[in-house]
């Protein structure tokens, strides 16, 4: 199964490549094979710096960033939704409040909060399925010591854990209600 586990720490530079390669990925994606929803959840979710832009190699994948030295998580989700459906599920903390004011009502990307027993991390999308012990957050991504599985490729195993990963949150979606 093409699967890579990594096991973070502070030291640890390979997840926040990876998170970043992943997000840059989906940026660069053509809208029209658009099919399911993105969904990022986590019981804590915050904005922090995604790509360090100072010398602009990134302004094509958020042009509404052009020139910025810095693109946070909320610019590329903003830009994200321009050609995919993406959904966010986190509890209802202050933390994640201020996220989803920063990402702004009018942004097109839909929010729910989740009752306080949440506690499941994943982003999935179509392509790859990220999931373990990371809460999507600047202490998740680049500080926390962390175990997260990495899934994609066609490979049959992955095809079907990405789908019943889709069952479930589609399923906490739905729960989750509006």
């Amino acid at each position: 199964m093409p699967t890579l586990d990594l096991w973070s720490n502070a030291a640890n530079w390979q997840l926040r490549t990876l998170f970043r390669s992943a997000l840059g990925s989906l940026l660069m994606v053509d809208s029209a094979s658009k099919s399911k929803p993105i969904y990022l959840c986590s019981p804590w979710i915050s904005d922090f710096v995604v790509f360090d832009n100072r010398f602009r190699g990134f302004d094509a994948l958020v042009p509404t960033c052009t020139g910025n030295p810095r693109i946070w998580l909320s610019d590329c989700l903003r830009q994200l939704v321009k050609i995919h459906e993406v959904r966010v599920v986190s509890r209802n903390t202050e933390v994640s409040r201020q996220f989803f004011g920063r990402l702004g009502a009018n942004s097109g990307v839909e929010t729910r909060y989740a009752n306080d027993s949440l506690h499941e991390k994943g982003f999935l999308t179509p392509y790859f399925y990220l999931d373990g012990s990371m809460n999507v957050t600047y202490s998740g991504v680049h500080i926390n010591a962390e175990k997260v599985a990495y899934h994609a490729g066609d490979d049959a195993a992955v095809v079907e854990r990405i789908g019943r990963a889709y069952l479930e949150l589609n399923r906490r979606w739905e729960q989750t209600g509006s």
